[in-house]
């Protein structure tokens, strides 16, 4: 009995022995676990904080890329804007100026009329008041009167920038001068009878217009030249009827109603030579004279705006 309770002592002696031999080593293995543990861990740590950096970046980059383009698209819908927004401008500018021209009624259709005036009688012509053929000569009037019309066209309100308050009109005009009977030498000639013709001219006219329109229903204006071709009748000496002239004019219009204008006119044409057929004697005698067709007129006009 006594010698199993021994061994039962030397049996928990020897257990306690090497637990507390193995204790160290254990120990020692677990603190190795632990901090192998906590390296990992921390590695692990490590990792993931680059990662979320890196994804932070990215998310970073990709906002500021977003921020970009929105802005540039905001740039771009502004710059398409202000596009609109002039071509909008210039639309409703130019609705603006139709619609202040329409209201204006700067076009006209005119009616004139007055007295007209040769440079020279016509005497002394293959048909007209020639003492050779015919001894029944009468009127050398170079004086007359004028009818005709015209339409003034608006071209520009400031003569194309130069000055608002001067505007520029195409003119197109007519008018018939008859300046008096007188005898038609070759016909009475042979009829043996006094005949009479008319000396008439009648005139087509083109030419640029300036109006000055600074001051409120009144407008002066001149023609600085003008292209007239001119018929006249008796025929010339040569037997022509046609040649062209340069017409120079100046005036002055009054508005009296609304639409309503009167204005009065004085224009020179000057013909030229085209008609300057004569005969004359080896001594210098003219038998048949040249046809000087210069002319000047001076009257008034109705016009109506539209």
């Amino acid at each position: 009995m006594n010698k199993v309770k021994k061994s039962g002592g030397m049996t928990t002696l020897l257990t306690a022995s090497i637990a507390a031999a193995l204790a160290p080593q254990a120990s020692m293995a677990a603190s190795k676990h632990h901090a192998s543990y906590q390296s990992s861990l921390e590695r692990r740590l490590e990792v993931m904080e680059q990662e979320m950096q890196a994804l932070r970046a990215e998310l970073e980059a990709s906002r500021a890329k977003t921020e970009a383009e929105t802005a540039e698209a905001k740039s771009e819908a502004n710059r398409a804007a202000q596009q609109v927004q002039a071509q909008q401008a210039k639309v409703d500018q130019s609705a603006a100026e139709l619609a202040k021209h329409e209201a204006k009624k700067d076009d006209m259709v005119f009616f004139r009329g007055g007295w007209a005036a040769m440079n020279h009688a016509r005497t002394s012509e293959l048909l007209v008041n020639n003492n050779l053929l015919s001894s029944n000569n009468f009127g050398s009037d170079k004086a007359g009167w004028y009818v005709g019309a015209g339409l003034d066209h608006r071209l520009t309100d400031d003569t194309f920038g130069i000055s608002d308050d001067l505007a520029l009109d195409a003119e197109i005009m007519f008018d018939y001068k008859n300046y008096g009977s007188v005898n038609n030498s070759f016909v009475s000639s042979v009829t043996g009878t006094r005949m009479q013709a008319q000396v008439t001219m009648f005139s087509l006219y083109a030419s640029p217009k300036l109006k000055y329109t600074g001051i409120e229903g009144f407008r002066p204006w001149i023609v600085p030249f003008g292209l007239s071709i001119n018929v006249i009748s008796p025929p010339s000496s040569g037997v022509t009827v046609l040649n062209p002239g340069l017409m120079l004019g100046t005036g002055l219009e009054y508005n009296i109603f609304k639409n309503l204008w009167v204005g009065a006119d004085f224009r020179y044409n000057f013909t030229g030579g085209d008609l300057n057929y004569s005969v004359r004697t080896n001594n210098g005698k003219t038998i048949l004279n040249s046809t000087d067709t210069d002319n000047y007129t001076a009257g008034a006009y109705v016009g109506i705006g539209f």
